[in-house]
């Protein structure tokens, strides 16, 4: 069987669809991270895929934020499955998979439990597994999506407790007579040979590095990152005391122990990939137990594109044994994709009232009343012949709707009236006139008054142009012609519009070449908050590399000073 972990960074925003997608994987278990849904913007796309059925935990904090789900073919499908670590997103169903552990150490009223669950961060999916040796066994696949702590102290805290509440559930099922597969995005690296940069000093410090250290076995800790004092009080304070630690391989490093450049995530703006300068954040973590008996390759996929991340793969040398029903928690159960979920229209439509019974009597007079309105009645020669309420009813709502729809469309063509032309943004003849002197005035309206020919063509004067219309820029002028005219200028009119255009929606100009490389940069824009968020800057195009990498983006770096126009 085989089984892989992707952090896909947004299930819907896959090119391909997701049949397609899955089947070039070529796993048995698919599991996703930071898919990007939550449970009202789960579509049928990504929900019911042909020929694998999906569980999915959902964000509840916000909207398109973080998310796991897990696919698994339908002949590796599980027999229990349930959202999150700590038990409370789960009904406690004969098909939840159970053993929570020891919770007394989180806080009281399941509040920081809930709050570790609230964000969409796992899936356990239990399935039932023949071994080489003929015994059934259970097997827990735990898929994670661990949080990223970045710089703010809150979080690096919650990603702890976090860790320490997955550990504790990995080891009750273990205890519980169930094998373990622990994987996803971990969103730390384990030792040097996983991080491109181990310059920095604070490499050995990080705590999810230490919790990653002791959750492994003895023989895959790394020795730079054994706990002093200090260390072990940072990991105390956050890791529940009834942890024990050492029960779990790190499946692929076990495999290849010296592989550099092993790497499952990249910067992409910076385009780090290309050079492989990244990090190994993804991993699939397998009790000791099974490794041993069970796992026969490890690989990593960098080929894989459409993420930052890319898929890891293990395959283990046992059979899954298919259960006669997939458990509750599967999407094709969700009641908008089984086919029975309400439709709006019937809360509008009101439903007959069975105790209610109606006599033979009643049934006919309302029939008489329907027919007597229906028939029109004429009383004398005098009177008109009489409108049944129905139509009454019609014509007026007729009326009453013609109206509206006059009056709307007087409102729309009055708007469009008076909304104002490109033209009158350059030309104003009233402003004009008040601009101008009296003198230049006459000017102007000599011209009204120039004799014509019998011909009726106007005789040509020469007159001085007004030191009025002189002062304006010459690319103002070609601008005017170009918005007033209407197709009847020159060739050199038309080529000194477009430059006139162009000079007033001149871009940020040529890029300069990179020191380094005597290459053209790359224009990016600061996203970050702080003084220069939103200001530009040039660096070099190539992709972000190690310093000795000659090949490496160089330390081009320079401000675009943009001109005041």
């Amino acid at each position: 069987m085989k089984v892989l972990t992707w952090n896909i960074n947004g299930i819907r925003a896959s090119k391909k669809s997701l049949k397609v997608l899955f089947d070039s994987l070529d796993a048995d278990i698919i599991c996703l991270q930071e898919t990007k849904v939550t449970r009202d913007m789960l579509d049928e796309p990504s929900a019911i895929v042909e020929g694998y059925n999906a569980y999915y935990s959902f964000s509840r904090k916000r909207s398109g934020y973080s998310g796991v789900a897990t696919f698994c073919k339908d002949t590796a499908a599980p027999c229990k499955a349930e959202e999150g670590l700590s038990g409370i997103l789960t009904s406690q169903s004969e098909d939840s998979v159970g053993f929570y552990g020891n919770l007394n150490d989180f806080d009281g009223e399941d509040k920081e439990l809930e709050s570790l669950d609230a964000e969409g961060r796992a899936v356990i999916t239990q399935h039932r597994i023949k071994c080489k040796d003929g015994e059934i066994e259970n097997v827990a696949i735990i898929n994670v999506y661990v949080p990223r702590a970045a710089e703010r102290e809150d979080r690096q805290q919650y990603k702890l407790r976090f860790l320490s509440l997955l550990q504790n559930r990995a080891e009750t099922l273990l205890q519980n007579n169930s094998h373990v597969i622990v994987l996803g995005d971990i969103n730390t690296t384990h030792s040097a040979l996983d991080n491109c940069d181990t310059e920095s000093e604070e490499f050995t410090k990080r705590p999810s590095r230490l919790w990653m250290n002791q959750f492994l076995r003895e023989s895959d800790r790394d020795p730079k990152l054994q706990c002093n004092d200090e260390e072990s009080d940072i990991l105390g304070g956050t890791m529940t005391p009834n942890l024990i630690g050492g029960l779990f391989v790190d499946s692929f490093r076990n495999l290849h122990p010296d592989q550099e450049g092993a790497f499952t995530n990249w910067c992409t703006t910076t385009n780090a990939r290309e050079n492989n300068y990244g990090r190994r954040l993804d991993y699939i973590l397998t009790n000791e137990k099974l490794h041993v008996n069970c796992v026969t390759d490890a690989i990593i996929m960098p080929e894989i594109e459409g993420s930052d991340h890319c898929p890891v793969k293990v395959n283990y040398d046992f059979e899954i044994v298919i259960p006669k029903k997939c458990p509750s928690l599967c999407t094709k159960f969700m009641p908008e994709f089984r086919g029975s979920q309400q439709k709006l229209s019937s809360f509008f439509v009101k439903k007959p009232d069975s105790n209610v019974k109606i006599s033979d009597a009643e049934k006919e007079l309302k029939s008489q009343e329907i027919v007597s309105l229906k028939v029109p009645v004429i009383t004398n020669s005098c009177q008109s012949e009489s409108l049944n309420v129905t139509n009454l009813k019609k014509r007026a709502s007729d009326s009453v709707l013609s109206t509206s729809k006059s009056k709307r469309s007087k409102m729309v063509k009055s708007e469009v009236s008076k909304q104002s032309s490109l033209k009158t943004f350059f030309v104003n003849p009233k402003k004009t006139e008040e601009k101008l002197s009296p003198s230049k005035l006459i000017n102007l309206k000599f011209s009204e008054h120039i004799p014509k020919s019998p011909d009726s063509k106007a005789i040509p004067i020469q007159t001085k142009t007004s030191p009025y219309f002189n002062k304006a820029s010459e690319s103002k002028s070609v601008v005017k012609s170009a918005v007033l005219g209407s197709g009847e200028g020159t060739a050199s009119t038309k080529s000194s519009s477009s430059s006139a255009w162009k000079s007033l929606l001149s871009g940020p100009g040529k890029a300069p070449l990179c020191k380094g490389h005597k290459e053209p940069c790359v224009l990016r824009t600061v996203k970050k908050d702080g003084p220069n968020k939103n200001k530009q800057f040039y660096v070099c195009a190539r992709g972000e590399g190690h310093s000795s990498n000659p090949e490496a983006r160089c330390d081009h770096f320079v401000w675009v000073n943009h001109k005041s126009k």
